[in-house]
């Protein structure tokens, strides 16, 4: 048998710069106020399956809410491809000589949580839909830049063929989630992001 979810967190504890080295089973990274994180092979099972759970749920809201073709299409989409990856990732970790174990410094399934939160308390009006696409953008560029971050982490064979799968999924899926964007309105900045809504409030009297 063969051996068996820079700025990556969107969070008050987020995980910055490039891994200041590399082994066969962990990465290290340098933490926003300088201190060094380990992410282990275990860390980056758990990361990926709860961010994965979690979108999952996220195009399943989506697909039963929203009102718009391309949205729509593109919650099925999602629907259809984190199944499969979700399956072959619980398969991998099920193995005794992989697992999973989360990363308390890793902060990103708990940022999903809240965002998926916030999106089941909208209605399902245009609202929704560019809340939704604004959170797929988010998410995916949050997403690529972790694999490339902490990919190195793993050290089975089937855990490795499933990151370099991944990649080109999430390409396709942040691709796609700019061109729908695009169709309902949501801005889209130079960097390929949208801009975070904001509110403004009157001074105090």
């Amino acid at each position: 048998m063969r051996a068996i979810r820079t700025t990556v967190i969107a969070s008050a504890t987020v995980l910055m710069g490039l891994p200041i080295s590399t082994g066969a089973a962990q990465v290290r990274v340098t933490t926003s106020t300088g201190d060094v994180s380990i992410y282990t092979e275990k860390n980056l099972v758990d990361r990926l399956i709860v961010v994965d759970s979690v979108e999952l749920e996220m195009a399943e809201l989506a697909a039963k809410r929203t009102q718009n073709t391309a949205v729509r299409d593109y919650a099925n989409m999602l629907i259809s491809d984190h199944r499969g990856h979700l399956e072959s990732l619980r398969k991998i970790a099920s193995e005794d000589d992989v697992g999973r174990q989360a990363s308390a410094s890793d902060t990103a399934g708990a940022v999903a949580i809240r965002s998926l939160t916030s999106l089941a308390q909208m209605s399902a009006d245009s609202g929704f839909d560019k809340a939704f696409i604004r959170e797929q953008i988010r998410l995916h560029n949050q997403e690529i830049i972790a694999l490339k971050m902490f990919g190195g982490a793993a050290k089975d064979d089937d855990l490795k063929d499933e990151v370099k799968r991944t990649m080109p999924v999430l390409e396709r899926h942040l691709a796609r989630a700019r061109e729908v964007a695009a169709q309902i309105g949501v801005p889209i900045d130079s960097a390929g992001t949208t801009p975070q809504p904001t509110t403004t409030s009157k001074p105090p009297r």
